[in-house]
C-alpha cells in the first residue's frame, strides 16, 4: 500500500510518533498540534527550525513515510549518496550522540540477495582492519532485520567532485595535495591486500581541515 501524505498537522505528528526518530525525552519537546501551523508543510518547517527533525526527515514524513528512520541504535538524519550497491546515510547514535555514516546494502532479487549480503559483510569486516588518516574508518558491521549495514566514520566536508562542480578545476597546489593524500591512503590499503577499483573525485572527500 502506498504511503499517504499527512492531510493535517495532527496526521503529521502521528507519523512522527510512529517513526521513532526522537527518543521519548525528545518527544516531550514537540509542540502539540494546536501550537503548530495547521498546514503540515508549515509545521515541518517549524520543527526543522527548532532542531527537532532534519529537512530530510521532514520530507519523508510529508510523503507519508514513518518507517526506516531507525537502524539499530541509530536515527537516520539525511541521505548522503546512493550507488549501485546501496545508499549511504548520515545518522546519529541516539545514546552517544555521535554522528556516523551508515552504508546500507540495497536488497538484491532472488538467490543473489544472500550472496550479495555475505560479500558486503565480508568486505566490511576486512575494511575494518584498515587504520589510516586518509581512509574512512569502519566502526561496525551489523544487520537491521535481514539487511546488512556498515557503520562508517562520518567525514564533514565535500567530495572533490562537488568542489569542482562548485568552483571549477582545483588550482595546482591543492589538487596535488589531494592526490598525494589519496595515494597515501591507497598505499596503506595496498600493503594490506586491498584494491579500491573506483578511484574518482566523487569518492574522495575533503574535510573542513583539508584532510582527504
Amino acid at each position: 500500500m502506498a504511503a499517504l501524505a499527512p492531510a493535517s498537522t495532527t496526521d503529521l505528528l502521528e507519523l512522527l510518533h510512529k517513526s521513532n526518530i526522537l527518543t521519548p525525552a525528545r518527544l516531550t519537546a514537540v509542540p502539540p498540534a494546536g501550537a503548530l501551523p495547521a498546514d503540515p508543510r508549515a509545521a515541518v518547517a517549524v520543527l526543522v527550525r527548532q532542531g527537532l527533525i532534519t529537512a530530510f526527515q521532514g520530507g519523508q514524513l510529508l510523503a507519508g513515510r514513518h518507517k526506516g528512520f531507525r537502524i539499530g541504535p541509530y536515527a537516520v538524519l539525511d541521505l548522503l549518496g546512493r550507488g549501485g550497491m546501496g545508499a549511504v546515510y548520515l545518522a546519529e547514535h541516539l545514546e552517544l550522540g555521535r554522528k556516523v555514516a551508515l552504508k546500507i546494502l540495497a536488497p538484491a532479487p532472488g538467490e543473489g540477495r544472500q550472496l550479495a549480503a555475505e560479500r558486503f559483510l565480508r568486505e566490511g569486516r576486512a575494511a575494518a582492519a584498515l587504520d589510516h588518516p586518509n581512509i574512512v574508518r569502519v566502526f561496525d558491521v551489523a544487520r537491521h532485520g535481514d539487511i546488512p549495514y556498515l557503520v562508517l566514520e562520518y567525514v564533514d566536508g565535500e567530495t572533490l567532485q562537488q568542489a569542482v562542480d562548485r568552483g571549477g578545476p582545483l588550482p595546482f597546489a591543492p589538487a596535488a595535495e589531494a592526490v598525494a593524500q589519496a595515494a597515501a591512503g591507497l598505499q596503506h590499503a595496498h600493503e594490506r591486500g586491498f584494491v579500491h577499483r573506483d578511484i574518482k573525485p566523487g569518492n574522495l572527500i575533503r574535510d573542513r581541515r583539508g584532510v582527504v
